[in-house]
């Protein structure tokens, strides 16, 4: 006798060996409407999460992160990235020294650049939960030390 569900049953399907039950179709039907059922949730799903996705990506092209030096002489605003958006210097920082006023540029972009990060993070944290691995990995990047903590000046 062969096992059910072994390819040799399915050619001796209906014979005395292996009968074919009514209700094997009705099984079979309620197992197909099932699966049916749950690639449409499925489906359903990863459509949410799709139009999450374009949300969030939306979002984060929107976030900027401005910084003002302490005495108002600089102010930079960058994107989600970090990246220079705009700076803009009042008359009293053309008056610093060269070197200082570098130094107040970088400082100043470093500090818009963790106000941006943290924009971001907050935005990921409501997107993907306070404890998601994306937003680990973000609080570690908005966290990191700059690369370049001085300004070089070449005269």
């Amino acid at each position: 006798m062969l096992a059910p569900g072994c390819p040799q049953a399915y050619e001796h399907a209906g014979s005395r060996d292996y009968p074919v039950l009514v209700s094997d179709f009705f099984t079979a039907g309620a197992d197909a409407d099932a699966a049916i059922a749950r690639i449409e949730q499925q489906i359903a799903a990863a459509q949410v999460q799709a139009d999450r996705a374009r949300e969030f990506q939306g979002e984060i092209d929107a976030v900027r992160g401005v910084a003002r030096s302490p005495r108002r002489e600089v102010q930079v605003t960058v994107d989600a990235a970090g990246r220079l958006a705009g700076v803009e210097l009042s008359d009293a920082a053309m008056e610093l020294a060269p070197r200082a006023l570098a130094q107040l540029i970088v400082d100043t972009a470093n500090a818009a650049q963790r106000d941006a990060g943290a924009k971001a993070v907050e935005i990921a944290a409501e997107a993907f939960g306070a404890e998601s691995g994306i937003v680990d990995h973000l609080r570690a990047e908005v966290d990191k030390e700059p690369p370049s903590a001085t300004a070089t000046i070449r005269e």
